[in-house]
């Protein structure tokens, strides 16, 4: 038996739930970054190069962002979107971790 459409959403939602999440998020942060600056999806879709169908895209929640466009929406939007943690504190947090373990078993 074939199964349906709605089932078959079901399980891709299921299986993508991380990045369909994030996506959610920088489409959230978007929006709030074009409400701010008085900005419509034309606007923005100007100022990126792209078609506003495409900025339409980045804004239903569901887009898979390519690193290059979380970039450049960064940089026209004057926002940050992601944040990417660098091993130098990476080590000051396992560090940070580590004192407050010794701390507590030290109590």
């Amino acid at each position: 038996m074939k199964k349906s459409t709605f089932h078959e959403k079901i399980e891709y939602h299921t299986a993508n739930e991380g990045w369909l999440n994030m996506s959610f998020e920088i489409s959230l942060e978007i929006l709030n970054a074009l409400e701010s600056k008085d900005w419509n999806q034309t606007m923005l879709a100007t100022k990126l190069g792209v078609s506003r169908q495409q900025v339409s895209k980045y804004l239903n929640g569901q887009n898979d962002f390519k690193i290059s466009t979380i970039a450049k929406l960064e940089s026209v939007l004057d926002i940050k979107l992601i944040a990417v943690v660098d091993s130098s504190e990476l080590v000051l947090q396992k560090q940070h971790i580590n004192q407050d373990e010794n701390n507590v078993s030290r109590q």
